[in-house]
């Protein structure tokens, strides 16, 4: 009973924050505003999509191979820390590097 109640823990978490990954995709492909062609920063949306699949990926492996209690709580609150830090800071200084 406990490796099942943890197998559907670890599912809904990851299921949350593959789902806010999508919302995040199609909010920065569905724009409003008037077209402006820029294919830098559609090349850092796609990588920054692309490296939060693959840090996804690799967090929800980690926490279903070890199958202990404190991954979903700590591999979620880590997966957004580093989802911040490299969305709010690496990336803007990376185009900030390459437009220059």
């Amino acid at each position: 009973m406990n490796n099942n109640s943890y197998n559907i823990v670890v599912h809904v978490v990851n299921l949350i924050l593959l789902g806010a990954i999508g919302f995040l995709a199609f909010f920065s492909v569905v724009n409003i505003s008037p077209p402006v062609q820029d294919p830098i920063s559609d090349m850092f949306k796609f990588g920054l999509f692309v490296f939060l699949l693959v840090m996804w990926a690799v967090n929800y492996w980690f926490q279903f191979k070890k199958k202990k209690w404190i991954l979903p709580i700590a591999g979620t609150i880590l997966y957004i820390a580093i989802a911040l830090f490299v969305g709010g800071v690496i990336m803007p200084f990376l185009r900030e590097i390459v437009t220059k």
